[in-house]
């Protein structure tokens, strides 16, 4: 056994100066993930180790003699491992770039005290040569400069640099930001942990000693060569699959290229690569290529709810276990596909997701991303094909069908979080693919099945969702829940502002609208709702009952018809909430908001002729106690069906 196990490891304990005094640099592989320590990792690390360090008594004073005290009498600290993989080239890390990445840092900081000490004459006894350190912190080149840092990878180069000459850079993707930010602790903790009492002095430099030589010959680190190259990937997996922190597209990664032969490996690593960097830079939604890669697989493989689940958590694990990506795949061993899948379906699909997450170019993403309707990202990765030509008209069709679902269930009131998804399930296995006139067919199948099986509507009675669009079915549109409510009238503006070409506060571009919108009603500027029927005295004797009883449930029925509110923006809802009808007037007409100007006739009527025909809005004004009418309500319900069947009922 113990043979089998050299045969494919060979463990080798070191202290941090000899994987540092290496004369060749480390190579990150490509299977290691960014740096990403935050941080509280990095403080806890130097924390652990500064407990360690300071139990050993410091009574030497000359540099050798403390060396030598160190060496014989403090006690070391294991670091743990991190396991290498040689190559014809170099030798690579495999696991645990984490940690060293952060001791090359503090290398560097340890590096700049030396220089500093060995500078100053403020001190009687120096400590480590400049040499000594500068040594370990990168290849020297003929003439003393540097060459390569004893970390290596490529894009990490310039930031080290940076920090060596005290110069800004720009990071340009997550590790270069984290090398720089986690830098900026280790020099703060060094500066106040290696402080000197003496004032002329900025360090205690026989602490510093101490400290330097405890580094380097006290921290025990266990290196483990993966002898087989085949091996790499595996080990790495097993490693980095057992609660150590990576994601899961990480230990993804290792498992598509980690066989890939050499210069397919290093195109699949770019591609990798500027996708994971892509990602990081994006600014307008909180995802990374986990959310892409759920998404992608869901789309591409789940036909029922029990996979749509597997691909919750480690969905990397339900990679492998599944037929059908094991054969798209190749059962990821025919290095070709494996390539092929990498540079052009992976390649194309996290564009498209990242776009899909990202862009302002199409109006009904943000219309269902305002009502936090993140599934129609799946039912279009679903819908679209690899390179597909169709593409912007797919994504459109999809995301306006999917609006035009959803919406249509609210409205009238048949919408069920738990049903919707189990349809959606449905969905994204008959939109795989298809063309773009099989879309609508398929959203208005599954819609008119939902609302048969729920008996809202009688079986064989209805084909396509517009021709539920009449008026029986939707007489009790109702408020229910506040953004739902706030988009329907937004949606009214909108269209009634492209047909009027009349500008509204909700016309503008869709980054504005969803600023304005207010989707978790936290500001106090942007949209809010207004009751047209306010709670108070005038309005509630329109709800006296015959027994002279004042009848709060009908109250709260009809003020809550869609046909009874209003949508205000900023803060003129405070200042008209509680007014009668007749007062708030006022407020509508200066409302900037085209439906509740027709509510109080201050429309054109050259603006009104330019209506199509089937939209017939009345000005309605107040009774005789100025309050707005229970007809009124009614009236106004019609008509706001007859623009939402414009909208929707197409």
């Amino acid at each position: 056994m113990e043979e089998i196990i050299k045969n494919v490891i060979t463990p080798n304990d070191k202290y941090l100066r000899t994987i540092f005094e290496n004369s060749k640099a480390y190579f990150i592989d490509i299977y290691q993930r960014e740096y990403k320590w935050k941080e509280e990792n990095v403080k806890t690390l130097l924390e652990d180790i500064e407990v360690r360090f300071q139990l050993g008594k410091r009574i030497k004073v000359a540099p050798q003699e403390i060396q030598k005290d160190v060496l014989r009498n403090f006690e070391p600290y294991f670091l743990n491992t991190f396991l290498t993989s040689k190559t014809t080239e170099n030798i690579a890390i495999v696991d645990g770039q984490q940690r060293l990445t952060t001791f090359l840092l503090v290398l560097i900081k340890l590096y700049k005290i030396i220089q500093y000490v060995n500078s100053n004459d403020h001190y009687s006894n120096k400590t480590y040569s400049n040499d000594s350190l500068k040594k370990l912190i990168y290849e020297s080149d003929d003439f003393g400069g540097y060459e390569k840092f004893k970390i290596y990878n490529k894009n990490r180069e310039s930031a080290f640099a940076s920090i060596l000459e005290n110069e800004d850079i720009k990071a340009e993707d997550e590790t270069q930001k984290k090398i720089v930010d986690n830098y900026r602790v280790i020099s703060t903790y060094f500066d106040e942990f290696l402080k000197s009492e003496n004032e002329e002095a900025k360090y205690d430099e026989i602490k510093t000693t101490y400290y330097i030589s405890y580094i380097l010959d006290k921290l025990s680190i266990v290196e483990i060569r993966i002898e087989n190259p085949k091996n790499v990937a595996m080990i790495f997996e097993v490693v980095n699959d057992r609660g150590l922190g990576l994601n899961p597209y990480e230990i993804l990664k290792g498992k598509l290229i980690g066989n890939l032969d050499a210069l397919q490996k290093e195109q699949a690593n770019k591609v990798w690569t500027k996708l994971q960097n892509d990602y990081f830079k994006n600014e307008v939604a909180d995802i990374d290529l986990d959310d892409f890669f759920k998404t992608y697989f869901r789309s591409k493989f789940a036909s029922s709810e029990t996979e749509y689940e597997r691909f919750e958590k480690n969905y990397h694990y339900e990679v492998y276990r599944n037929k059908k990506i094991r054969k798209h795949f190749g059962n990821f061993e025919n290095s070709d596909l494996l390539f092929k899948r990498v540079i052009e379906d992976i390649k194309y699909f996290a564009e498209l997701y990242l776009k899909l997450r990202t862009s302002y170019d199409y109006d009904y993403l943000i219309y269902n991303e305002l009502l936090g309707q993140s599934q129609q990202y799946l039912l279009i990765m679903s819908n679209i094909q690899l390179n597909d030509p169709n593409e912007n008209d797919k994504i459109n069709e999809v995301s306006k069908r999917f609006d035009q679902f959803h919406t249509t269930l609210r409205l009238i009131d048949e919408y069920d979080s738990n049903s919707f998804q189990q349809f959606i399930h449905s969905l994204n296995a008959n939109l795989r693919n298809k063309s773009i006139e099989e879309i609508k067919t398929n959203f208005d199948s599954a819609c008119i099945i939902f609302l048969e099986e729920r008996g809202v509507i009688d079986k064989g009675k209805y084909n396509e969702i517009s021709e539920l669009y009449k008026f029986t079915l939707f007489k009790n549109m109702r408020h229910k829940l506040l953004n739902f409510t706030k988009y329907v009238f937004m949606r009214v503006d909108r269209f009634l502002s492209y047909k009027l070409d009349k500008p509204s506060y909700v016309s503008g571009d869709l980054k504005s609208l969803e600023s304005r919108f207010n989707q978790f009603n936290r500001k106090r500027y942007g949209l809010h709702l207004e009751h047209i029927i306010a709670n108070n005295e005038k309005n509630k004797k329109l709800f006296i009952n015959e027994d002279g009883q004042f009848d709060e449930l009908l109250f709260n029925q009809i003020r809550n018809k869609l046909g009874a509110l209003v949508l205000l923006k900023d803060k003129q809802n405070l200042s008209s909430g509680n007014d009668i009808y007749r007062r708030k007037t006022t407020t509508y007409k200066k409302s900037n908001f085209i439906w509740n100007e027709f509510l109080v006739g201050h429309v054109d009527k050259f603006d009104i002729s330019k209506l199509p025909a089937e939209i017939d809005l009345k000005t309605q004004s107040p009774d005789k106690n100025g309050l707005y009418s229970l007809d009124s309500v009614e009236v106004r319900q019609r008509e706001l069906f007859d623009i939402l069947k414009e909208i929707w009922g197409k």
